[in-house]
């Protein structure tokens, strides 16, 4: 089924099925439209629309869709459009976003896509925190952490799983997932105040995968401490580009990224699918 996906789409989806994140069964054709379905780590639901080209017409490319919301067996998928800042994905991707209509997607959120880049400024550390390994922590700690993060956050995703799934059942994905990230070992960290947590960042290979306080934390200005640790940690690494993304909405965290000399380079569209529930 890969060899049905044109480069360099093909050798991605040959690299992140070596990784367990995508299978020939996740992957759909229809003509000229075509998509494969991803999973975000290895052993998790394939809840990501991946490499969707729609193709000219968008009701093929719905019913693509539909094929593969039928045949993953999930009840939520998602797709997520990047576009240079100015524009829209109504205008400058409108088959993609009249394929995802017509397959009963709605683009619920959209997010600033935002980089810091070698030669900028480092973020200063305030020296406040001291840090300690997440994998070297009992992962129970860890999990407790993501759990209070999560109570209050202006994150859209946090939200929805939290109305829907609950604050553990978050926060156990996101600790697998943050696990399974290509960053080292030491580098997903928390950061203590004393001997009290007072939220946790997370650079993988190339980004800032996560960053978050704790409620009784909050206001103090600790994301910039997490963040200037995140930062420089890859920077220190090497790494001459790290990325990140947060909601439009969530304007305190987006304000940390610009003072730690992030730029904004494009926003993200992000669209929806839920599986209509039954009434009881």
């Amino acid at each position: 089924m890969f060899d049905e996906f044109p480069e360099p789409a093909r050798s991605q989806l040959g690299s992140a099925h070596g990784e367990g994140r995508t299978r020939p069964e996740w992957c759909f054709v229809d003509g000229p439209a075509r998509l494969a379905l991803w999973a975000p780590f290895a052993g998790a639901e394939p809840v990501l629309v991946w490499q969707f080209e729609p193709g000219p017409d968008p009701a093929a490319a719905a019913r693509l869709l539909r094929r593969a919301q039928a045949a993953s067996g999930v009840a939520k998928l998602i797709h997520d459009i990047p576009l240079p800042p100015g524009l829209s994905p109504l205008v400058d991707r409108a088959l993609q976003h009249e394929s995802l209509t017509g397959a009963g997607f709605t683009m619920e959120v959209e997010r600033l896509l935002l980089e810091w880049r070698l030669g900028s400024d480092l973020p200063a550390d305030p020296g406040r925190l001291t840090y300690r390994p997440a994998r070297e922590l009992d992962p129970a700690r860890v999990l407790d952490v993501l759990v209070r993060i999560s109570y209050g956050s202006l994150d859209y995703d946090t939200r929805q799983e939290l109305a829907t799934a609950g604050a553990e059942h978050e926060a156990r994905w996101m600790y697998d997932d943050l696990m399974n990230r290509r960053g080292k070992p030491g580098w997903f960290v928390l950061g203590y105040l004393d001997d009290e947590p007072v939220g946790l960042v997370a650079p993988d290979d190339h980004s800032i995968a996560y960053i978050g306080v704790v409620p009784e934390h909050r206001g103090r200005g600790y994301v910039d401490d997490l963040l200037a640790h995140g930062t420089r940690t890859l920077a220190e690494a090497g790494v001459e580009r790290v990325v990140a993304a947060t909601d439009v909405a969530n304007t305190p965290t987006a304000a940390a990224f610009l003072r730690a000399g992030y730029s904004e380079v494009g926003r993200l569209f992000r669209y929806y699918w839920r599986m209509a529930r039954e009434a009881p």
